[in-house]
């Protein structure tokens, strides 16, 4: 019997290894976890306001950065801009209709005037660090007090 178990061990390991190396060592992201990144984003916010945004920019040390999933915040309208990036601080500030995908598609700024209190899934290519390939990305994106909050993962 102990023979078995310890066979049996060995073989799920062996597959844990494999699936593993076949999806470049880490497990994708799913799209719940894209939502449940933004509702924890939104709760916060409900409770500090814009004092929040800081929060999500603390990088990895702010609950905001899960693997590939990562919180940011716009604002909406003709000088939409972000606000808030939980993994490039170097993007805050920068005006939506400056950031463009591989295809030159502005996704944030169609983020900021498409999305609803709802929220709703937007498509765009981005280049994702764990693979180091420009890869289809969908992002969870909803509209909550003036601000819209989205977070992403890689489909490809």
């Amino acid at each position: 019997m102990t023979d078995i178990l310890t066979r049996r061990s060995v073989l799920a390991g062996a597959v844990a290894v494999t699936l593993a190396g076949l999806s470049g060592g880490a497990i994708a992201a799913t799209p719940q976890q894209a939502q449940d990144m933004v509702a924890k984003a939104i709760a916060l916010f409900e409770e500090k306001g814009q004092a929040a945004f800081a929060v999500f920019n603390e990088g990895e040390a702010s609950g905001f950065v899960e693997g590939e999933v990562y919180i940011v915040v716009e604002t909406v309208g003709t000088d939409a801009k972000v606000v808030a990036h939980a993994t490039n601080s170097k993007l805050i500030g920068t005006p939506l209709t400056e950031i463009v995908d591989e295809n030159g598609k502005a996704f944030g700024l169609e983020m900021s005037q498409k999305a609803t209190a709802d929220g709703g899934w937007f498509d765009y290519v981005w280049h994702n660090p764990a693979t180091d390939k420009v890869q289809r990305k969908e992002a969870w994106a909803v509209l909550h007090e003036g601000f819209v909050f989205l977070a992403g993962i890689y489909v490809e």
